[in-house]
C-alpha cells in the first residue's frame, strides 16, 4: 500500500516565503524605476527637441566683397570651397554650414534688407538651425564680426551665439570677439541689444556706446562699461558697410527740392569729418500726412575736441535781400538730446554769420534766426556744426531732425 504523505506549511514558514516574496517585488520596483526613469527623461528631451520650431530651411545671403583667402564648408559636400569672384552674387547657406577667413583677409556678405556683416581676418561662424522666420541665427567660432542693420529693418532680429554669451541683436551696429584667452566681447556703436551669458539666467542690457566683456571665470552679475577711443575706433568701422546707390542719390536729390525754399539756393551738399576722429549722415525722407520732407541728421563726435556735420553750397543768395532762416526741429527719441549745436553761413573767406540752436527737445520747435545785413553779404556756403565741446558729454552720438528749412 503506497505511503501518501501531506506536507503540511506551519503558519511561520508561510510568513517566511511571503516575505521573501514582498522583497523580491521591491527589487523589481526599483530595478524597473531604474530603467524607466532614464528613459522617460530621454523622451522628454526628445519631445523637447522636436516640439522647439527648429528649421533646416536655409538662408539667403550674399557675398559682397572680400580679400584674401576666404572659404565656404557646406555640410552636405563635407568640404571646404574657396570664395572666388564668381562667389559674388547670391548663395545659400543651409544650417551647419560655415564660413571662414584665413589671416590677413576679410569678407562682406549681405543678408538682404536684414544685416550687412563683415567677418574679420582668422574668423569663421556656423550657421544655426532656425527658430522662427524672422531670427537668423550664427555662431561665431573663433575671430571678430562687424554688424550694421540695414535701413529698412522692421520685425527681423540676428541671434549670436559664442562660448560665453548669446546676444539677441534687433537693430543694431555691433562688433562681436573672440579673443586668444577665450574671453568673448561685444560693442555697441548704436541701438541695443540683450546679452544672456551662458549659466546665467538674468539678460544684459546693452545700449549705445557700451561693451560687455564675458570670460569664463566671471563674477555676476555682469556690468557693461562705457567704450574708450581704441574701442570706439574699431566699433566706428562698421560704417564702412553702409553702401549708397545711384538710384538713392538721385530719390535724395529729388526729395530735398522739397524741403524748404533753402533748397532753391542749394546746388551741392554733404557730410564732413575726419576719418577716425567723427561721422556725419544725412538722409532726407517723406513722413505724415500729407507728406513733407524731413531731413535727418546723425554724428558722432566722440573723440575729444572732434566736430562734425553736413554743408550746403549755395548760389545766389544774399543776405541783405533775405530777412532770416527759419525751421523746426526735433531731437531723437532714442537718443540723449543734445544741448546745442551751430549754423554757419560762410563766404568764401570767412563766416558772416553764427548761430547756435538751443535749446532741443525731442518734440517739434520752431527757430528762427534773422540776418540782419544792412548791405550786400553774399554766402556760398551754410554748414551746420556738432562739436564734441558743445553736444554735452552723453550725447556725443546723436541724432537731430529737420523740416520746412526756409530763407525768407
Amino acid at each position: 500500500m503506497p505511503d501518501k504523505r501531506v506536507q503540511v506549511q506551519l503558519p511561520q514558514e508561510q510568513e517566511e516565503n511571503q516575505g521573501r516574496s514582498s522583497v523580491k517585488s521591491r527589487r523589481y520596483l526599483i530595478i524597473a524605476l531604474l530603467i524607466l526613469v532614464p528613459l522617460l527623461i530621454f523622451l522628454m528631451g526628445l519631445a523637447l527637441f522636436l516640439v522647439t520650431p527648429t528649421s533646416s530651411e536655409p538662408y539667403r545671403y550674399e557675398i559682397r566683397r572680400f580679400s584674401g583667402t576666404a572659404a565656404i564648408y557646406t555640410r552636405r559636400t563635407r568640404e571646404w570651397l574657396k570664395v572666388t569672384r564668381r562667389s559674388h552674387g547670391e548663395n545659400l547657406a543651409y544650417p551647419r554650414d560655415k564660413i571662414k577667413t584665413e589671416k590677413d583677409a576679410d569678407l562682406d556678405l549681405a543678408i538682404p534688407d536684414v544685416f550687412d556683416l563683415r567677418l574679420k581676418e582668422s574668423s569663421e561662424i556656423e550657421m544655426l538651425p532656425r527658430k522662427s522666420e524672422s531670427v537668423w541665427r550664427m555662431k561665431l567660432l573663433r575671430g571678430a564680426i562687424l554688424g550694421f542693420p540695414h535701413k529698412h529693418l522692421e520685425d527681423e532680429t540676428l541671434e549670436i551665439e559664442t562660448s560665453l554669451f548669446r546676444a539677441l541683436i534687433p537693430r543694431a551696429s555691433f562688433l562681436i570677439q573672440k579673443a586668444e584667452n577665450n574671453g568673448c566681447s561685444i560693442g555697441i556703436l548704436e541701438g541695443t541689444a540683450e546679452i544672456y551669458p551662458h549659466g546665467s539666467k538674468e539678460a544684459v542690457h546693452l545700449k549705445m556706446l557700451e561693451m560687455l566683456t564675458v570670460t569664463q571665470n566671471r563674477a555676476l552679475p555682469l556690468t557693461p562699461k562705457r567704450v574708450n577711443y581704441q574701442e570706439w575706433r574699431k566699433l566706428s568701422e562698421v560704417r564702412d558697410l553702409s553702401t549708397v546707390t545711384a538710384e538713392q542719390i538721385a530719390e535724395q536729390i529729388d526729395l530735398r527740392k522739397k524741403a524748404g525754399t533753402l533748397f532753391k539756393y542749394v546746388f551741392d551738399e554733404g557730410v564732413f569729418f575726419k576719418p577716425n576722429w567723427g561721422f556725419a549722415n544725412r538722409e532726407f525722407y517723406e513722413e505724415g500726412e500729407p507728406k513733407g520732407v524731413v531731413l535727418r541728421l546723425d554724428y558722432d563726435v566722440y573723440p575729444k575736441d572732434s566736430f562734425s556735420g553736413m554743408y550746403f553750397k549755395v548760389r545766389d543768395l544774399d543776405l541783405s535781400k533775405a530777412k532770416h532762416l527759419t525751421f523746426s526741429l526735433r531731437g531723437s527719441s532714442e537718443k540723449e538730446l543734445l544741448q546745442q549745436f551751430r549754423i554757419e553761413l560762410k563766404d568764401q573767406f570767412s563766416i558772416v554769420r553764427g548761430f547756435a540752436v538751443k535749446p532741443i527737445t525731442r518734440d517739434w520747435r520752431f527757430y528762427g534766426f534773422d540776418f540782419s545785413a544792412p548791405k550786400a553779404t553774399p554766402v556760398s556756403e551754410l554748414v551746420f556744426v556738432f562739436e564734441n565741446s558743445r553736444v554735452g558729454a552723453l550725447a556725443t552720438n546723436g541724432t537731430v531732425y529737420l523740416k520746412d528749412i526756409n530763407i525768407e
